[in-house]
């Protein structure tokens, strides 16, 4: 589930989730740019979402365990708010784990060697398989 685009679901889901918010926060992400993906959903009546491509389902379902992941760390943590910046989104809670779901596996700037300070340790936190890539 390595992308060329730099997406690479393979990578573990990171151990210390408040260090990568942080690392996340230190970005100028105006700048820098947020990795991201698109879905598009018809909802209008008598509409209904259907994915055939058994990939892309696979590939969605890892994504949903990866955020219920980050979701859950950052809840348990209290989301810290941002030291000097005031939420004027009213959805904080939602960007922290997007941005740190898209920074951890869909950018290109964190496709790097094993940190070496162990935060991502290779091993799986989350035992249902999602940082062993599936």
């Amino acid at each position: 589930m390595i992308g060329p685009d730099g997406r690479d679901l393979t990578r573990p889901p990171v151990d210390e989730v408040l260090g990568a918010l942080g690392e996340v926060r230190r970005l100028e992400l105006e700048r820098e740019g947020i990795a991201m993906f698109l879905a598009l959903h018809d909802a209008r009546p008598g509409r209904v979402l259907a994915v055939h491509d058994e990939a892309a389902r696979a590939e969605g379902e890892h994504l949903v365990r990866l955020f219920d992941g980050y979701h859950e760390a950052l809840e348990q943590a209290g989301f810290p708010p941002a030291d000097d910046e005031p939420d004027v989104t009213g959805a904080r809670e939602l960007i922290d784990v997007l941005v740190v779901l898209s920074d951890q596996h869909l950018s290109l700037r964190t496709m790097r060697a094993p940190d070496p300070a162990g935060t991502t340790g290779g091993a799986d936190p989350w035992p249902d398989g999602v940082g062993s890539g599936g």
